[in-house]
């Protein structure tokens, strides 16, 4: 009989909790889901456009307009990219000029519409928990590539700080958005846990900054980048407490 050989992965480098003093969260998939809340902020949107600029929906329906969006920011030049709300508000005068809308009502009033709902997320069920006990034992902080306000969300509470990549000037895994979380931090990037769902953005980035990283990988997916590996991998966000080494 042919038996498909296992292969056994090296294991991920130690963690010493005694030595971590601070936690950065990625925000997107990591403490909620993204995609609801971006299909809901898009609803918003084009509901303000049907009562503000029904020219625009005269042209675009729901469906032909995000796709527009999608295209405007596939074509951005690289150097953009890391900027969201920049890329968005662009994207909204070029649109007012094709509708002959307002570009500043359109970019200002409408781009607020969106990024209201954009904040009103749904965290996984043991986001609040896991932050609550967390909170007061670390600093804790986000680093993200996307344009939420934790402190705009129900978990702003528990955060002593926030790095954006469009504020940042760069996205995970460029280093020097890494390197803005340390200086927040007040410490050397070894005492600094970093916790996120994307294993090239979250996982490595932070690691090649200096880093140590736990990857929120719910889904059990493989580990598909060698070394260097994450110290943790979390199947729920409830489990990092006890890998810290902190009952609850």
């Amino acid at each position: 009989m042919n038996r498909t050989p296992i292969t056994r992965q090296p294991r991920p480098r130690p963690l010493n909790p005694d030595r971590i003093r601070c936690l950065t969260f990625d925000l997107d998939d990591t403490l909620w889901p993204v995609m609801p809340v971006i299909h809901r902020a898009e609803a918003r949107f084009y509901a303000w456009l049907r009562e503000a600029e029904p020219g625009v929906c005269e042209r675009y329906d729901p469906q032909a307009l995000v796709a527009r969006r999608a295209a405007f920011m596939r074509a951005a030049p690289e150097h953009q990219r890391h900027d969201l709300t920049a890329l968005r508000k662009q994207w909204l005068r070029e649109l007012a000029g094709e509708c002959g809308c307002c570009p500043d009502r359109l970019s200002g009033e409408g781009f607020d519409v969106f990024w209201h709902a954009r904040n009103e997320v749904t965290p996984f069920p043991e986001a609040e928990a896991m932050l609550s006990v967390l909170r007061g034992r670390y600093r804790v902080g986000a680093i993200s590539n996307g344009n939420a306000d934790v402190f705009r969300t129900s978990l702003g509470r528990y955060f002593d700080f926030a790095i954006a990549a469009g504020p940042a000037g760069a996205a995970k895994p460029d280093p020097r958005i890494f390197d803005q979380a340390r200086a927040q931090a007040g410490v050397d990037g070894d005492a600094i846990l970093h916790i996120g769902d994307d294993s090239a953005a979250d996982v490595l980035g932070a690691l090649q900054a200096g880093f140590r990283a736990a990857w929120f990988n719910p889904d059990a997916m493989p580990w598909k980048h060698g070394h260097p590996r994450p110290c943790l991998t979390l199947g729920r966000l409830g489990q990092l407490p006890r890998q810290l080494g902190i009952s609850t």
